[in-house]
């Protein structure tokens, strides 16, 4: 009995241990970037044009921060409706033959390379317009997150007991009431979860954007069929030029898109309570 007890107490230590060790990168991460980003995280730093590389203002990330809304903002409505309705599909019908493929290709697809999807939205939307766009841009990170929230929103869906399925549906309501107003009141915490991780998703990528909307660095959105920046292809591009001040931009790009992403989660966990049953 004594050994069964020690031998508890090594495997709980070393289980904390690791828990411990696997997040350390994370805290590294974030304590770096905001080491040598949060001191540019001012208001006229987010709203003012990038400076020139050499001469002029210390300048900001208005274009990026401007169109990186608006592309997350599109992809997450196109993405976040597919996935959240497949999810569905996925939860309820999971007996059918097209549910059990439509499963195995979305888990392919969350390993699938995005540059790929890129090249894709690039055929569809770019060639056809003969200019990068942002609707290209949309369309390639809508493609990226659907398998994240399809499956996330599944998974949801699956959580509520059966029971609760049964008294929902012998209220005598329809079936769209049933599982887009009764199931989804209960579903609700992994619904939010499954869009949170959609928008970080896109809110971060990089890859799909170098192929479909170029990157307007010095100028504003002027519409969906223009050319339009990301804060992500900025820090990209601004970390790989030559100029140090470049490079000071792309830190505080890099602190104000974390800061965006811990504060939506955090007020939506904040909100979004669970539900107990």
């Amino acid at each position: 009995m004594k050994k069964r007890k020690i031998i508890e107490k090594v495997m709980l230590g070393v289980i904390s241990s690791l828990a411990i060790v696997s997040a350390i990168p994370i805290f590294a991460i974030i304590i770096n970037i905001y080491s040598e980003g949060a001191r540019h995280l001012t208001l006229d730093f987010l709203i003012d044009l990038p400076p020139p590389p050499v001469g002029g203002g210390d300048g900001g990330i208005g274009p990026a921060l401007v169109g990186s809304l608006i592309l997350t903002s599109l992809a997450v409505a196109i993405g976040g409706s597919i996935g959240f309705f497949t999810g569905l599909y996925l939860s309820e019908f999971s007996h059918t033959r097209l549910a059990q493929y439509t499963q195995i290709f979305l888990q392919i697809m969350v390993e699938f390379p995005t540059i790929i999807i890129g090249l894709f939205a690039y055929m569809v939307l770019v060639a056809p317009l003969k200019r990068f766009n942002a609707l290209a841009g949309a369309f390639a990170l809508s493609i990226v997150i659907i398998p994240y929230i399809a499956l996330n929103v599944r998974e949801a869906y699956r959580s509520i007991p059966h029971a609760l399925k049964e008294a929902a549906f012998s209220l005598g309501v329809s079936a769209p009431i049933a599982y887009l107003r009764i199931l989804l009141s209960t579903a609700r915490r992994g619904v939010l979860t499954a869009l949170l991780i959609g928008m970080a998703k896109a809110a971060g990528e990089t890859a799909p954007l170098l192929l479909t909307i170029l990157g307007t660095t010095f100028t504003y959105f002027g519409g969906l069929d223009q050319p339009i920046n990301a804060i992500p292809l900025l820090i990209y591009n601004f970390a790989l030029s030559p100029y140090e001040r470049w490079h000071q931009v792309a830190w505080g790009a890099a602190a104000a898109l974390l800061t965006i992403i811990l504060t939506i989660f955090i007020i939506s966990r904040l909100i979004v309570r669970e539900v107990k049953i």
